[in-house]
C-alpha cells in the first residue's frame, strides 16, 4: 500500500503518453485556460476511445460575448499515433518532456491557439493514494498545474497571455452518470498549488487530491468548504480550507469570473473559472461542479429558497 504519511514522489513518466485501452476505455487530456486579464476562459480537450475514435474540442468565451465558441472534430485515428506528436483535425499536442513540458496548438475556423506549458510541480497520480482512482472514472489519472505562454485568436481578435494552465490526463473506463455529484477543484499561484476531486457515487463520498507548498507535495487529508450560488444554481464563490497529511493548512478563496458549461450523457458540468487568494497570495483556479441532469433541473427551482 502506498505511504500516506510522507511527501509524494515523482509519478512514472511513461504514463504521460498514450495508453492501451480496452474497447470501452477512454483517454482524455483537459487543458483549462484561465485569462482573467482578458475576461477569457476556455479549454482544449483531446480524447480518444478504445475503439480508435478520437474527439477533440475547443471551447472559449470571448470577452464581449455571453455565448461560448465551440469547435469539435470527431474521427478515427491511427493506433500508432502517440501523445508525443498528437495530430487530430485542428489540434496538435506534443508531450515534449513527460510531466514537464507540453506544446499545444489549435487551428480552427474561429479559434486559433498556440502555447507552451511548463509544469510548476510534479504530477499528482490518483494511484499514489491507497484507494486509487474510483474505477468507474478511470484506471488512473494525473492532475498538474503549470505556466503557459500563449497566443489566442477568437473570431479574428488576438490576445497574448502569460499565466497558468490546469491540465489533467485520465485513462480507462468512464461512466459519467455514476457520479450523482462531484467537485473538481484546482488552485495555483505558481509557487503553491492545490487540487481535490470529491465524487459522490453509490452512497459513498471519495476524495483525492494534494497540497503543494514550499516545494513539498502531500495528499489532502481534510476539507472544509462553503460556497454561494447565483439565481441559476451556478457557483459564484468558493472558499476552502484544506489540510494535508502532514498537518499543513491552506485557505483558498475563489471568485468565479467565467462559467464554462458542457454535458456528457446525463451529466451537467459547470466549470467555474476563477481568480483567487491562496494563503493571501493572488492566483487562479477552477471550481467545477457536476450534476445529474434530473437532480439539477429539480433542485434549481428551490435553490433561491434552500440552496
Amino acid at each position: 500500500m502506498p505511504d500516506m504519511t510522507g511527501p509524494l514522489g515523482p509519478f512514472p513518466p511513461e504514463n504521460a503518453y498514450r495508453h492501451k485501452l480496452t474497447q470501452e476505455g477512454r483517454e482524455s487530456l483537459a487543458h483549462i485556460l484561465l485569462m482573467p486579464e482578458h475576461n477569457i476562459a476556455g479549454y482544449i480537450y483531446p480524447t480518444v476511445l478504445g475503439t480508435g475514435i478520437a474527439k477533440s474540442t475547443a471551447c472559449f468565451y470571448t470577452p464581449d460575448s455571453t455565448d461560448q465558441i465551440v469547435e469539435t472534430v470527431e474521427s478515427a485515428v491511427s493506433d500508432e499515433m502517440g501523445f508525443e506528436d498528437w495530430r487530430h483535425g485542428p489540434v496538435h499536442m506534443q508531450v515534449v518532456e513527460p510531466y514537464k513540458q507540453v506544446d499545444l496548438a489549435w487551428n480552427g475556423d474561429r479559434i486559433k491557439f498556440k502555447g507552451i506549458f511548463k509544469a510548476t510541480h510534479p504530477a499528482y497520480g490518483f494511484s499514489s493514494h491507497p484507494l486509487g482512482n474510483p474505477p468507474y472514472f478511470g484506471d488512473d489519472r494525473t492532475e498538474q498545474h503549470g505556466r503557459i505562454v500563449a497566443d489566442l485568436e477568437l473570431d479574428g481578435k488576438t490576445y497574448h497571455h502569460e499565466g497558468f494552465l490546469v491540465r489533467d490526463h485520465s485513462w480507462g473506463p468512464r461512466v459519467w452518470g455514476l457520479n450523482q455529484h462531484y467537485k473538481w477543484v484546482h488552485a495555483t499561484t505558481g509557487d503553491s498549488s492545490m487540487h481535490f476531486f470529491e465524487m459522490q457515487a453509490f452512497g459513498r463520498t471519495e476524495v483525492r487530491g494534494f497540497l503543494f507548498r514550499d516545494g513539498e507535495m502531500r495528499h489532502i487529508a481534510n476539507l472544509d468548504y462553503d460556497f454561494e450560488y447565483d439565481d441559476d444554481m451556478l457557483q459564484k464563490t468558493f472558499n476552502v480550507i484544506v489540510t494535508d497529511t502532514g498537518g499543513r493548512k491552506s485557505q483558498i478563496n475563489y471568485t468565479v469570473f467565467r462559467m464554462l458549461k458542457s454535458d456528457y450523457d446525463n451529466t451537467l458540468i459547470h466549470t467555474g473559472c476563477s481568480t483567487l487568494e491562496f494563503d493571501g497570495a493572488p492566483g487562479v483556479g477552477v471550481c467545477e461542479f457536476a450534476w445529474h441532469k434530473d437532480y439539477f433541473d429539480y433542485a434549481k427551482q428551490y435553490c433561491a429558497r434552500f440552496g
